[in-house]
């Protein structure tokens, strides 16, 4: 998923960073609801994402979007630390 990544957020996935956290958390969900591997890669993306939802992550869209794999969230809510439009 990293590579999909604004080019602003692919060098800042480090520890420290908010979108680094996004991702760590993502993954740990996705490692968690591997029992759904059962049912399709689907089902398990949506679950990961429904989790990323339960722990506070402005999470947008709906089950229609993440069925086609999509995960949107607020540029506030990834924004570099120290990143400025100026």
């Amino acid at each position: 998923m990293a590579e999909r990544l604004p080019k602003a957020l692919i060098h800042r996935n480090v520890d420290g960073e908010k979108v680094h956290e996004l991702l760590a958390l993502l993954d740990r969900h996705w490692q968690y609801n591997a029992a759904l591997a059962a049912y399709g890669p689907v089902q398990r993306w949506l679950a990961s994402v429904e989790g990323l939802r339960a722990e506070g992550w402005p999470v947008q869209g709906g089950r229609t979007r993440w069925r086609l794999g999509e995960l949107t969230v607020p540029w506030t809510s990834v924004e570099p630390n120290g990143f400025s439009w100026l």
